[in-house]
């Protein structure tokens, strides 16, 4: 599975976080607020090595804005309680969505974010009493991993230069945080991988040679 695919997974499937905040957010428990939210996603690697696997780990930056309505009679002590209960409820929210997410590599434990004074929120075409909240947090999740024991190659698998070829075919050069590099090389099974342009960069299998049968 692709960085892309996992990360379309985790934000927008049924089971991701923008459409369960949006749930969460049309349920009565929300309902004052009126809240409305953007978001926004910085995607960063990270090659995490083991005694047995060199792992692609893929950390996403989460920034999402929120906006709430307050009641205009309210003073602006109470409106400010009520913006402190509705971040509190959203930082729950998250955690919990996090908790029950079996890609990530583990829950949501860092929530950070500006808040907002009192003021005017554009709201349906106009603007009323109330707050802008950001929370930001990260996320975590495998993207893929290459193992030293390749009996089983896949073409997600990662070979670092020296490591022995496990299968002859053309492989692609990848940079240190996962992207293609656009360059490819012919490799020969059983034979070390050639050294790499750059540090950091490793070959990944693109297409395997095929054998005649005689």
């Amino acid at each position: 599975m692709t960085a892309s695919s996992t990360i379309r997974q985790i934000l927008s499937s049924e089971q991701g976080l923008l459409p369960y905040l949006h749930h969460q957010l049309a349920t009565d428990e929300f309902a004052d607020f009126r809240p409305q939210f953007g978001f926004h996603a910085e995607e960063s690697f990270t090659d995490v090595k083991g005694d047995h696997a060199s792992q692609l780990q893929t950390t996403l930056s989460i920034s999402l804005k929120f906006s709430i309505i307050v009641d205009p009679h309210l003073g602006a002590d109470d409106a400010m309680i009520l913006a402190l209960e509705f971040q509190e409820m959203i930082d729950n929210c998250l955690v919990e969505w996090s908790q029950k997410n079996t890609q990530l590599l583990s829950p949501v434990t860092q929530i950070k974010g500006v808040f907002g004074r009192l003021e005017e929120v554009r709201y349906h075409g106009g603007f009323l009493p109330g707050f802008l909240i950001e929370r930001q947090f990260r996320l975590s999740y495998k993207t893929s991993t290459a193992t030293t024991d390749k009996s089983n190659s896949s073409g997600n698998e990662l070979y670092k230069p020296g490591e022995i070829v496990p299968e002859s075919g053309l492989y692609e050069l990848t940079g240190p945080r996962g992207g293609n590099k656009g360059q490819e090389v012919t490799a020969t099974k059983g034979e070390p991988f050639p050294p790499t342009p750059e540090p950091g960069m490793h070959y990944r299998l693109v297409t395997p040679t095929k054998h005649k049968n005689s």
